[in-house]
């Protein structure tokens, strides 16, 4: 196992989930804080890293990914053979110990001024389509651009390359290179956030959002039930009752919006505007063909309806 990578140490093995891990911020925690995170929001990590909540079992997508990274690496390997590709594990900041970085590998990189480590990321991701670029550029979510940036800043690499699996096992490479503004932002924002915890001194959790990670924390924070009553504010009360309402009207819309663009389809395969695929009709063991949308959004003018 790899134990020094520049100067930076290799932690003792600190097992995700254990106290350990959860008093340090990891870059698959940076996510979650900056709010850009599909399985986390800042409300539901913070609760955890203050230890109020257990973590939750890790979905089936989630462990799909953990399945297929010796593919992705063995894939990108193939693709770089003068490259030197090894598995390694949790790395500390020098200064900022709390710090942590765990990526998917480090890589040794030839060049004229001796061997250049890198950081190395394994993803992947059924709807490619949506949040990645063209491969070899740094065109990857925002959420995973934000680990690959803390891992860097954690480190000390400069180049980090994401290799991803996508829709239909079609592999990709994308490259996202060290940003010291873009890093000292994240740092500082996640700095903010260490603070905020009880180990910080002044807790104070983030507010509540829209986010499922978030009801799923409140709803763990109170797991009984008490035969009481609970008067609510007229705010939250009409919320609620406001949000129901939105909800059966949004419905009703989508049914009727869906039936008008199936018929315009006819008997196509897809629906296109403005030269993007917004919706697909398909079918299930020869059933009666249904539309889905593609996920993929055409750019609106400003005065346009979203």
């Amino acid at each position: 196992m790899i134990r020094e990578l520049d100067g930076i140490e290799l932690a003792d093995i600190i097992e995700p989930g254990s106290p350990e891990w959860w008093s340090r911020m990891s870059a698959s925690k940076v996510s979650a804080v900056l709010g850009l995170s599909r399985w986390e929001s800042p409300f539901s990590i913070w609760h955890k890293m203050a230890g109020h909540i257990p973590d939750l079992e890790q979905t089936e997508e989630q462990a799909r990914g953990h399945y297929l990274e010796p593919a992705i690496a063995a894939w990108f390997a193939d693709q770089h053979p003068d490259w030197t590709v090894r598995k390694t594990g949790t790395w500390q900041h020098r200064a900022r110990t709390w710090q942590i970085a765990s990526p998917d590998a480090a890589i040794w990189v030839p060049t004229r001024a001796g061997l250049e480590i890198r950081v190395g990321e394994w993803k992947t991701d059924a709807d490619s389509d949506t949040e990645w670029g063209e491969p070899g550029t740094d065109e990857i979510p925002v959420g995973y651009r934000a680990q690959v940036m803390w891992t860097m800043d954690t480190i000390g690499a400069r180049t980090a390359h994401v290799a991803m699996l996508g829709a239909y096992l079609s592999f990709r490479e994308y490259v996202v290179h060290y940003d010291p503004k873009e890093a000292a932002d994240i740092r500082q924002r996640v700095t903010a956030f260490m603070d905020s915890l009880p180990t910080g001194g002044r807790p104070q959790p983030p507010d509540l959002d829209r986010h499922t990670a978030t009801y799923q924390t409140v709803r763990a924070l109170n797991p009984d039930i008490v035969d009481e009553e609970v008067e609510l504010t007229e705010a939250t009360a009409l919320r609620y009752l406001n949000a129901i309402d939105a909800e059966a009207d949004a419905i009703a819309e989508r049914i009727g919006a869906t039936a008008q663009l199936a018929h315009e389809i006819g008997d196509g395969r897809y629906g296109r505007f403005r030269g993007v695929n917004i919706a697909r009709r398909q079918q299930k063991r020869g059933g009666t063909p249904f539309v889905t949308q593609t996920r993929k959004r055409p750019e609106l003018h400003h005065g346009e309806a979203a």
